[in-house]
């Protein structure tokens, strides 16, 4: 797993990790979990105990998820043959160090991870939270490639 050092060049700092392949199981999940979960395991728990070590753990954010969440539901019908499919209502996040409180459970699930259960939690709920823990102004303007005008760091929730 490359890694990059702890520099957040000027906030906190932070750490990126790129596993070989990604996690993203639109088929053979079960395969490429056997697979990539024991490299995750050991790679997570080998960074956080290193930066507590060298007491780095709690100036130095640690964030691990996917860039999307998988379904609950397993799709056996080829192409997928065992595959998981994009699913945005229920998500898992591990944050660490750089001033998250450890040893928390913030939110939970049904008992088939389909629908939130207790503590919603968005995507946008997170963002605000590392960008207040890194010292970014959630509510600064950026400028947008895309678009005329400057846009929010941080995107505002619909209700």
């Amino acid at each position: 797993m490359p890694g990059r050092t702890p520099d957040g060049g000027g906030g906190r700092p932070y750490i990126v990790i790129k596993l070989p392949r990604r996690l993203d199981t639109h088929s053979n999940h079960f395969a490429t979990m056997r697979r990539q979960c024991p490299q995750l395991d050991q790679g997570l728990a080998m960074l956080l105990q290193d930066l507590q070590d060298h007491g780095l753990l709690e100036s130095t954010i640690v964030w691990c998820c996917g860039e999307v969440w998988p379904g609950p539901k397993v799709d056996w019908q080829p192409p997928w043959n065992g595959g998981r499919n994009h699913y945005g209502n229920v998500f898992t996040a591990l944050v660490a160090g750089g001033g998250f409180k450890g040893g928390q459970i913030v939110g939970s699930s049904d008992k088939r991870a389909e629908e939130v259960k207790e503590r919603p939690v968005y995507p946008v709920d997170l963002l605000g939270s590392l960008y207040a823990l890194s010292g970014i102004d959630a509510h600064a303007k950026l400028p947008h490639p895309w678009a005329p005008r400057r846009t929010c760091c941080r995107p505002r929730r619909k209700a």
